[in-house]
C-alpha cells in the first residue's frame, strides 16, 4: 500500500464530513447496525473506507456507549504489512482506542485467493472479538461493494438469497457504511486530512472484483447512469422478500 493525501476547497469540507457522519449515525440509530452499549471490534486496513469508518465511529461512539477496539489484519500476502499496521495503530492511539495487530492464516488451497483471505480475516477478527468480549465486528463495506457483489452474483447464477448480498448486520458482522458511496468516503478522508493507504490489489485485473469495479460497472453506468443504485435496490428488495 502507498500513503496519500490531498485537499478539498474549504466550502466542500463540511458537507463531505456531514454526509458520512449523518449516514453512519442513521445506520446506528435508525437501523440498529450497532446498538448502545456494545463492544465493537473495528476492522481497519488503513484504506479510505475503513479509515473513514474508524473516525466516524470514534466520533459517534461516546453518546451511544460504544466501546471500540481497533484491529488490523495482516494476511501475509504483501511486503510492508508492518508499516500498514503501525499506521492503523497510530490512528487508534490518536483517538484513545485500544489496538490489536492480527495475523491471518490464509489457506494455500481452495477457492479464490480473495475468498480465502476474507475467510482467514474473519476468523482472526472473530477470535479477537471473543477474547475482548465484543458483540460486533464493524466492517467497512460501502454501497459500491454492495453493487459489485450483486452484479457478480447475478452473472454467476446466484440464488435469490445470494442476490440479497450483504446485510447491514448479520450476527457479529456490522456494516455502518453499507449505504455510503465510496466517493463520499474518499471525500470525507480528504476533508479531514486523514492519511490513508492504497491497496494495489484493488486495481489488479487478476481479481474478478477489480475488473468488475474498474471495467464492468463504469461500462454499465455509461448506459444506465443509476446502475450502482439499482443494484443496491435489488439487494434490498431481495432481502425483504426473503426475510419480510
Amino acid at each position: 500500500m502507498s500513503a496519500h493525501g490531498s485537499s478539498l476547497e474549504p466550502r466542500q469540507r463540511v458537507p463531505a464530513v456531514a454526509r458520512v457522519r449523518r449516514a453512519v449515525a442513521t445506520a446506528l440509530d435508525g437501523r440498529a447496525v450497532l446498538t448502545p452499549g456494545e463492544t465493537v471490534v473495528v476492522a481497519c486496513s488503513g484504506g479510505p473506507d475503513s479509515t473513514a469508518m474508524l473516525d466516524a465511529l470514534a466520533r459517534l461512539a461516546p453518546p451511544r456507549r460504544l466501546a471500540l477496539h481497533v484491529a488490523h489484519v495482516d494476511h501475509g500476502l504483501r511486503d510492508g504489512s508492518a508499516a500498514e499496521a503501525a499506521q492503523v495503530a497510530a490512528a487508534a492511539a490518536k483517538r484513545g482506542l485500544p489496538f490489536t495487530a492480527l495475523a491471518a492464516d490464509v489457506a494455500s488451497r481452495g477457492s479464490s485467493l480473495q475468498d480465502r483471505a476474507r475467510d482467514a480475516r474473519r476468523a482472526a477478527l472473530g477470535g479477537l472479538a471473543h477474547s475482548v468480549g465484543a458483540t460486533a465486528i464493524a466492517l467497512a463495506h460501502t454501497a459500491d461493494d454492495q453493487a459489485e457483489t450483486v452484479l457478480m452474483r447475478a452473472l454467476t447464477g446466484a440464488t435469490p438469497r445470494a442476490l440479497a448480498a450483504m446485510a447491514d448486520r448479520t450476527g457479529l458482522l456490522a456494516r455502518p457504511l453499507l449505504r455510503v458511496w465510496r466517493e463520499d468516503v474518499v471525500a470525507y478522508c480528504v476533508a479531514l486530512g486523514l492519511v490513508t493507504l492504497d491497496d494495489p490489489s484493488n486495481a489488479d485485473p487478476r481479481f474478478l472484483r477489480s475488473r468488475v469495479r474498474h471495467e464492468l460497472i463504469p461500462a454499465l453506468e455509461a448506459v444506465f447512469p443509476a446502475a450502482r443504485r439499482r443494484l443496491c435496490v435489488l439487494a434490498d428488495r431481495q432481502r425483504r422478500l426473503i426475510d419480510p
